[in-house]
């Protein structure tokens, strides 16, 4: 046997307690009586079968806590296995970790606000599986769809703009390599990729590769990253020496948003485009009004131990002992009531 609330057990301190009260409260009658008279004294000019109704009474009454403490606890015995079925939405995270994302027009960087703001999202989107590809001049499956939260919080602190070695953005690459992903999990239903990028795309066609996507039930969303004006970026050397990013030909390198790739591809994917600001770049806001419109679908099923309740059987006994208790003590009463009645008449 088992209990659904086994905390609720501590009530049975209760009965116990007005047993303790009680036995007190006898004891001190009977230390009174002794010093008024003698015990043999008292048995033969009092009435004590009063006295043993009550304790009967008493008796019953903490009896019937005792099985109502047990009831509160939710007694279970018995089991039997139920399926249960995991549902929730399938999200890819594509995070852009090309040089552009080291600019500071973001604090501390576009790359690290990003990597922050992911995390916060993931907080909230409990129940839901999520993966997470990377992408520069190439593109790769850094963590495949899954629950495990934990793991997916590893390999995203593991991403920085080292992490491909070729440079340049291909946001099209990005996009294939998550279709990849959600195929390689056959479940049906809707599926969610976000791109959180600047925008900046040096090979491929990115709409195009959204509207494949789309054609599979990839929703695409776009978080662009940085300012329309531009940012410069800053590069270490082996030194450490802060410095900034250059072209081949010398000259200093300036990453500006694209606003408008992004809001193309947003459209082609079936998604809505927004400009990352604040703390969270925009993803609290993407969640509230547009992931929670979308239906979960089946994820997982598994087999799970139900166990059945059982408190109506104390939870009966102590209503039986309550009744006991009543009919136990109408008897008296109305004896009690005739007996002023014959006293009012005479």
């Amino acid at each position: 046997m088992r209990f659904a609330e086994p905390g609720y057990l501590a009530f049975l301190l209760v009965p116990f307690l007005f047993i303790i009260f009680f036995r007190i409260i006898a004891k001190r009658n009977r230390r009174a009586l002794a010093r008024l008279a003698g015990e043999e004294t008292w048995e033969r000019v009092v009435d004590f079968s009063g006295e043993k109704l009550r304790r009967r009474t008493r008796a019953l009454r903490i009896l019937a806590l005792i099985f109502m403490a047990f009831a509160i606890a939710g007694p279970q015995w018995g089991y039997e296995w139920q399926e249960v079925k995991t549902e929730g939405r399938e999200i890819i995270l594509a995070l852009d970790t090309s040089k552009s994302m080291l600019a500071a027009d973001i604090k501390p960087s576009r790359l690290d606000r990003a990597k922050l703001a992911i995390k916060d999202l993931v907080a909230t989107v409990y129940g839901d599986k999520v993966g997470l590809v990377a992408f520069a001049g190439s593109s790769f499956l850094q963590c495949p769809l899954t629950l495990d939260y934990s793991a997916f919080g590893v390999a995203l602190d593991a991403l920085d703009v080292y992490s491909i070695p070729r440079g340049g953005t291909a946001i099209g690459q990005a996009i294939t390599t998550a279709r990849e992903a959600f195929a390689t999990t056959g479940a049906g239903g809707e599926k969610i990729l976000i791109l959180i990028t600047d925008g900046e795309n040096h090979e491929g066609d990115p709409v195009a590769a959204a509207k494949e996507a789309r054609e599979e039930g990839i929703t695409i969303y776009t978080i662009g990253l940085g300012s329309p004006e531009g940012e410069l970026i800053p590069v270490k050397d082996e030194q450490g020496n802060l410095s900034y990013l250059r072209d081949s030909e010398g000259r200093v390198v300036k990453t500006v948003l694209n606003e408008g790739i992004l809001q193309e591809i947003a459209a082609a994917g079936g998604g809505v485009y927004l400009h990352g600001r604040g703390a969270s770049l925009g993803l609290d806001t993407l969640y509230r009004n547009e992931l929670v419109k979308h239906k979960g679908t089946e994820l997982q099923s598994t087999l799970e131990k139900k166990y059945t309740n059982r408190y109506q059987f104390p939870l009966f006994l102590a209503l039986l002992l309550l009744v006991a208790e009543f009919l136990l003590d109408y008897r008296p009463m109305r004896m009690r009531a005739k007996r002023a009645q014959t006293a009012r008449s005479s």
